[in-house]
């Protein structure tokens, strides 16, 4: 069963354009793109920004299908595209709405996913093992609740503090913003090469 895994992880990319899915994910980024850039209303400088983002990652997912050996790999960089977009994207209508009324607050939650998505990144080994041993290991269980927390919490907490008035625009936003959190925590596990995942670990079975 481990042998079947392994060889699964450094299977040869041979993807055909069709079985790639790469279409798929690029229409999804499209229509979110699109979705996204209107909410809470249309804005023309955002979609412009978020075309150009979108657009880099389509290229990185073509490139990727192209030059990556391992099929499993190229399923990843896939992955980790959209999810980007998708965080992104999320986190964007609380932004808004705040730059939209000229509270600074907006600044707080732009600056905390920055931040968290540098920091992630960074860290991505550890976060990988977090993830992999999440029932396993109290220090896993504790990374996860100070990074969400961080994350989350003290935007959200100071976002409330300078609204002037808490309406559904905010709370669609707040609802949003987690999500975005919890897709932009995923981020780092796509980036863990297939050849470097020790299977060995799963042994016990």
């Amino acid at each position: 069963m481990i042998q079947n895994d392994e060889s699964r992880l450094l299977e040869k990319n041979d993807l055909s354009f069709k079985d790639s899915r790469i279409l798929h994910v690029a229409v999804s980024i499209v229509i979110v793109t699109f979705l996204f850039s209107a909410l809470p209303e249309w804005s023309t400088p955002q979609f412009k920004v978020n075309a150009v983002i979108s657009f880099i990652l389509m290229m990185v997912i073509v490139v990727s299908w192209k030059t990556v050996e391992l099929k499993v790999r190229c399923f990843s960089i896939q992955s980790y595209c959209l999810i980007f977009c998708l965080s992104h994207l999320f986190a964007q209508p609380i932004i808004k709405y705040f730059w939209q009324k000229d509270n600074t607050a907006w600044i707080y939650f732009a600056s905390c996913w920055i931040v968290g998505f540098i920091l992630l990144h960074f860290f991505r080994e550890g976060l990988f093992q977090a993830f992999s041993k999440i029932y396993e290991s109290k220090f896993s269980s504790g990374y996860h609740i100070v990074v969400f927390s961080f994350l989350l919490l003290v935007p959200l907490s100071i976002g409330v503090m300078k609204a002037k008035d808490l309406n559904s625009s905010i709370g669609y936003g707040i609802l949003l913003y987690i999500g975005s959190i919890l897709l932009l925590m995923t981020l780092p596990a796509f980036l863990k090469k297939p050849e470097d995942i020790n299977i060995n670990s799963s042994t016990k079975c």
